[in-house]
């Protein structure tokens, strides 16, 4: 027995959970992002901590974009093969 193969019995438990995992890890790194442009970092220069907020930010809008993306597929795990 496979201890880390996934079986999908139509529990769509697991689908959910990524789907809310995904929304607040955007909500995370949009919200780090922001705080780190305004406030600032500890140890980082004023110059340092726009770039970091700046690439956070970027990268919330580039989780947003992936998820967006994978919500708009057809989910055909469900549907038989025609065979």
């Amino acid at each position: 027995m496979d201890l880390f193969q996934f079986k999908d019995s139509g529990n769509r438990l697991p689908k959910l959970i990524r789907k809310v995992f995904s929304y607040l890890m955007i909500c995370v790194y949009m919200v780090f992002g922001l705080f780190v442009l305004i406030n600032g970092w500890y140890s980082l220069s004023k110059t340092q901590s726009v770039g970091i907020g700046i690439l956070l930010i970027m990268y919330a809008i580039f989780r947003i974009y992936r998820v967006v993306r994978e919500s708009g597929h057809k989910d055909t795990s469900d549907e038989p093969l025609d065979n």
